[in-house]
């Protein structure tokens, strides 16, 4: 392990256990340990089922598909490049939080 993945390593599980919470807030069974893949396939499937009492619904599904997407790029990057990893995490949390509050959060222009 080198000395930038040490570093990012407890952010990282912080951010993978803050998503494995916020996954769980939606009504989804979480693993013990879930990796990034697993939670990104959870709020894909909530994005695709996000209850009927939701205000904002179209909103917050779009908010928790860019989540998953984001999940998904920190799962194909892994260790790799740990920053840019760190970095999908924080936004996919971003994203959640936008889901859960209702707000819609600004469409960056990767999408």
């Amino acid at each position: 392990m080198n000395a930038l993945t040490a570093r990012c390593s407890p952010a990282r599980s912080r951010a993978v256990e803050e998503l494995a919470e916020a996954t769980a807030k939606w009504s989804c069974a979480v693993l013990d340990d879930p990796g990034i893949a697993e939670l990104a396939d959870q709020l894909a499937q909530v994005a695709g089922h996000v209850p009927q009492d939701r205000v904002n619904r179209g909103e917050a599904a779009a908010a928790l598909e860019a989540a998953a997407e984001h999940l998904q790029a920190a799962a194909r990057l892994g260790g790799l490049l740990p920053l840019a990893a760190l970095h999908h995490l924080n936004v996919a949390l971003q994203w959640e939080r936008s889901a859960r509050q209702g707000q819609a959060l600004p469409v960056p222009a990767d999408r």
